[in-house]
């Protein structure tokens, strides 16, 4: 064996010595094809190159300065002065205004969506308000709950439920008229329960739609209701992460809007991705049975 080797130019290295080298390789690979470790790489190179900033310009707070004023802020710590810390109370405030404007919004816009969706009279009358609310920035939101409410927690409620609407609505009526007029008569002439036509054939045919709109919901509703605490509120994360920026203090201006992307990212990952996996599954289960019918 060592002969065979030597002629190959690898003299002295045995088949068991070189196994584990190949394997090792072959690991790499593997590792490179998985979705988790290329996320984890591009995190790796976001905060490095975050440290290059810091080291390029001196403003930026680094990540280390980040991480101190978090802690000192969850601890309820001194910043100097009369400062101190503050995160259970502003945190949990904003998640119960963004709790509460989702249990209004999403089902408000369902409501809408599948009217606008099943009938030409509610589109006409509905359709073009929708969009309009659809294309308002919800720095608009802010502005105007500012107005209406005060600094009071109604306004932030409001901006959430009036983001999530158009959503859910849109996504939603898009799904109705994308089923098959011909499944529909079909079950209607095989005497298909009114129950089982609406659970399988119009939950099963709008749910990818339905399910895009409520992410979408999701995910610009925490956008506006951070922009209305920013601009008419005096509490909740938005207005912490201003409070800090008015005062000076980069680090706790940026340790908030960090903890403010860091909190709807580990929503999508952990709530929203499995539940869009189910739904997609089990719409992929057959829509309709026809043999107790027959």
């Amino acid at each position: 064996m060592s002969d065979i080797h030597a002629q190959q130019g690898l003299p002295g290295l045995r088949l068991e010595e070189a196994q584990p080298v190949a394997e090792g390789a072959l690991t790499l690979r593997n590792l490179l094809r998985r979705p988790w470790f290329i996320r984890l790489l591009a995190v790796g190179f976001l905060l490095f190159i975050w440290q290059w900033v810091t080291w390029v310009n001196t403003r930026v707070p680094g990540i280390d300065e980040i991480v101190r004023f978090m802690v000192t802020e969850i601890t309820g710590g001194s910043h100097g002065g009369m400062l101190s810390g503050e995160f259970w109370g502003p945190l949990s405030l904003s998640l119960r205004r963004y709790a509460v404007g989702l249990v209004i919004g999403i089902p408000i816009g369902g409501a809408l969506g599948l009217v606008i969706g099943s009938s030409r009279w509610a589109r006409g009358l509905f359709n073009d308000t929708v969009l309009v609310l659809l294309a308002l920035p919800a720095v608009v939101w802010a502005f105007l709950a500012s107005l209406w409410f005060g600094l009071s927690s109604e306004g932030p409620i409001l901006a959430v439920v009036l983001t999530a609407v158009p959503f859910v609505a849109v996504n939603l009526a898009a799904g109705v008229r994308n089923i098959d007029p011909g499944l529909i008569e079909m079950s209607r002439s095989y005497g298909v329960p009114p129950g089982r036509r609406l659970v399988h054939l119009l939950l099963g045919g709008t749910l990818p739609s339905a399910f895009t709109g409520v992410r979408l919901a999701f995910m610009t509703g925490w956008n506006s209701l951070l922009i209305v605490e920013w601009f008419g509120a005096t509490s909740g994360v938005g207005w912490r992460a201003r409070f800090w920026y008015d005062a000076l203090r980069y680090p706790g201006f940026v340790a908030w809007i960090f903890l403010f992307v860091l909190l709807i990212t580990l929503l999508d990952r952990l709530l929203l991705s499995p539940l869009e996996r189910r739904a997609f599954q089990w719409n992929q289960q057959p829509t309709l049975t026809f043999e107790e019918e027959l």
